[in-house]
């Protein structure tokens, strides 16, 4: 009977996930397995969605369905790893629900319909554990790793920015929000960061479309739509150059946001007729049909063990070789992306650290290989020498994080704010750059091969 396949378990199928399994099955899987009896590898990628959402248009998308649809924001994933043969690649749809380190075990709670998932071979190889619960709505299922990428990434505060569970779950969240804007007279966008910058310009730049095409009859019966945008801080973007945060808060002013400084949000209420009460920092409360809260993220790592985290919430990684080093978290275990204390929460953050983790990963793996390669060998013997001079010649990779900053923001129609690697760029270049279509002609790319959706081709 052949032996089974060691577990790679990747937690989080978003961007660092998919590039994570997309490296690996690619590139490292192919030099491995470097002797007879030597193990093989399988990919085990756990997401509680069966679709990537491509968030990076969601500024545009929970605007209306009219600018991009909904649907078009998510791209499945089991499809982009068809190629590859089930014994090298399973996908499990559920929520890492712990991690026992010391026994080298994952618990994850599957979703709902996992049948349709390509569990089969993890089930048998690798689960110590399984319990159905009599409606068979949900299954626990613990299992083995071998080595473990933990790229759960971070969630937003708002439920349209980013998925919190299935892409049908954040699909009615955005169809919601469309029903409500239609019939909005008032909207209030707190945060004075890239998203909430981004949003007030979609939907100020919507709003003043329709606007224009409006009959005279409608203009009378229908009174704009008021956006507000608060900022929490002294300006608009406080992470950029001022000069930056100006020409943003110029744009959104032209195109009829109201912007208050200086003031937070400490709470809201929602009252009986749908309405939203924002309450502020300095005893006032606004309140306004929509509330959309673009105040930041928070790292998706809750079923770690709490010495994995900093004071945070962000795993403690290693930012050089992306090991995660806690006491007692053992070999072979890693981060990557924003839910690592690494990282700024950028794109950069992941597409130049896979590499690095990758490289480091497989070097691991062969260490692995070459100390199984000297217990079956003589101690004195040729093969056992080989097999430790080939362990001292491996050396770490170690990533150099960019220091400097990489953010687009299209505001208006054909235009907005930016920075590339420090450097600010015209108006016009944000649109060709972001603002046209927002990289969704990159998305079968990032989910079919792990590529970065920013990378000049």
């Amino acid at each position: 009977m052949p032996r089974q396949p060691l577990n790679v378990v990747i937690l989080g199928g978003s961007f660092a996930g998919l590039a994570v399994a997309h490296h690996f099955l690619d590139r490292i899987v192919h030099q491995l397995s470097t002797f007879e009896g030597a193990p093989a590898y399988r990919v085990v990628l756990v997401s509680p969605s069966t679709h990537l959402y491509w968030n990076i248009c969601a500024p545009r998308v929970l605007v209306s369905p009219s600018l991009i649809s909904p649907e078009d924001a998510f791209i499945p994933i089991e499809p982009a790893f068809a190629r590859h043969p089930f014994d090298k690649f399973t996908f499990m749809q559920g929520w890492a629900t712990g991690v026992d380190t010391s026994a080298k075990k994952v618990t994850i709670e599957l979703v709902r319909n996992v049948k349709e998932n390509r569990l089969s071979g993890v089930s048998k190889a690798s689960s110590s554990t399984a319990e159905t619960n009599p409606a068979n709505i949900s299954t626990v299922q613990t299992i083995s790793y071998h080595a473990l990428v933990l790229a759960t990434g971070s969630s937003t505060y708002s439920p349209l920015y980013s998925l919190h569970g299935t892409h049908e779950d954040t699909l009615a969240e955005l169809r919601a929000f469309h029903r409500r804007l239609e019939t909005a007279h008032s909207v209030m966008i707190v945060g004075g960061g890239p998203s909430g910058v981004e949003t007030a310009g979609q939907l100020a730049t919507y709003y003043n479309q329709k606007r224009r095409w409006r009959t005279f009859k409608e203009k009378r019966h229908r009174s704009d739509t008021t956006i507000t945008l608060l900022s929490g801080g002294a300006r608009l973007l406080p992470k950029l150059p001022p000069t930056v945060s100006k020409k943003a808060e110029r744009k959104l002013k032209k195109l009829g946001v109201h912007i208050v400084h200086n003031l937070r949000e400490i709470g809201n209420t929602t009252n009986a007729d749908g309405t939203t009460n924002c309450i502020l920092n300095n005893d006032m409360t606004i309140t306004s049909d929509v509330l959309i809260s673009a105040t930041g993220v928070y790292p998706n790592t809750r079923f770690l063990p709490q010495h994995m985290l900093d004071e945070n919430g962000y795993v403690i990684t290693d930012p050089q070789t992306l090991r995660v080093y806690a006491q007692g978290v053992g070999q072979r275990v890693y981060a990557v992306g924003d839910c690592a204390n690494y990282s700024k929460n950028y794109t950069l953050d992941v597409y130049e650290a896979v590499p690095i983790l990758m490289k480091n990963l497989q070097n691991d793996l062969l260490t692995h290989e070459y100390k199984l390669q000297t217990v079956t060998s003589m101690p004195h013997g040729e093969a056992h020498k080989t097999a430790r001079q080939k362990i001292a010649a491996l050396e770490d990779a170690h990533y150099h994080q960019n220091p400097t900053d990489s953010q687009l923001m299209p505001i208006t129609r054909f235009g907005g704010v930016g920075v590339i690697f420090d450097w600010r760029i015209p108006s016009f270049l944000v649109y060709l750059m972001k603002g046209r279509k927002y990289r969704l002609g990159r998305a079968e790319g990032a989910v079919g091969r792990g590529r970065d959706p920013y990378a000049v081709r």
